[in-house]
């Protein structure tokens, strides 16, 4: 056989008679995978991921998905593992860099996560380039380094269907520079857009209106967050900083 009939042969499986494309069987395999993924179904997703990669090892596709399924199942060093063997098969699958940048950031390695946020969301031809800004922001305000943050949450809004997020960020960066006027500019833009607000919201609208002064609007939001999420970690912290600047409430 020659080394073309050698190459030609490799690019196609049997498959009851017939004969298809790798590329597409792997394709197959990896939606399938994922699929079952999502219904909770780890067991069956792994069979299908794990025949995607006997496939074509070479598939960085294949290996972000068997990533995910590492992640589903909380083991990071071999989700770690795909996403690097994802990496080494195609260092420009913007899918697998930008999950492993989020492996890195949950693991507290803002700068190696912000490495692979600000690669994945300079990437023009990357539909989550919104989202991957929002996450190199919060890389940035881990690492302190406040001013790359809201330039990355600025690039987010233009790029997100749904702003809520990188609103809510600059609405906290502002208030934690004493900026009260833009703080609450993008507070309210938040608001607008937020039915109901979450609990972090809720906090910073009361520290933000105690800031500002606005009483009656700081006793809105404190009765909302009472009555919304009594046992949230922002409930505890409005009430202990109440107990501590003596509040009324």
């Amino acid at each position: 056989m020659s080394t073309a009939a050698l190459a030609l042969a490799g690019c196609m499986v049997a498959s009851g008679g017939r004969e298809i494309k790798v590329d597409e069987a792997v394709q197959h395999r990896v939606a399938a995978g994922m699929e079952y993924l999502q219904l909770g179904k780890p067991v069956e997703a792994r069979q299908h991921l794990s025949r995607a990669i006997m496939l074509d090892d070479h598939s960085a596709a294949a290996h972000n998905a068997m990533a995910l399924l590492y992640k589903y199942e909380g083991d990071q060093q071999r989700e770690e593992f795909h996403y690097r063997k994802a990496l080494r098969a195609d260092k420009g699958y913007a899918p697998a860099r930008n999950n492993y940048g989020i492996l890195l950031y949950l693991r507290g390695d803002y700068r190696g996560a912000a490495r692979e946020f600000e690669r994945v969301a300079n990437d023009s031809t990357y539909s989550g380039r919104g989202p991957a800004f929002e996450n190199l922001g919060r890389s940035y305000l881990a690492l302190g380094q406040k001013a790359k943050a809201m330039e990355a949450f600025n690039r987010a809004l233009r790029l997100v269907p749904d702003p809520r997020a990188s609103l809510l960020e600059l609405a906290a960066i502002h208030l934690d520079d004493g900026n009260l006027r833009l703080a609450d500019r993008y507070y309210q833009q938040y608001a607008a857009a937020a039915n109901p607000q979450t609990a972090a919201a809720l906090w910073l609208g009361i520290r933000l209106a105690a800031a500002s002064g606005d009483h009656d609007r700081q006793a809105g939001y404190e009765l909302t967050l009472r009555q919304m999420y009594p046992d949230s970690a922002e409930f505890k912290a409005w009430r202990d900083w109440r107990e501590g600047t003596g509040s009324a409430g």
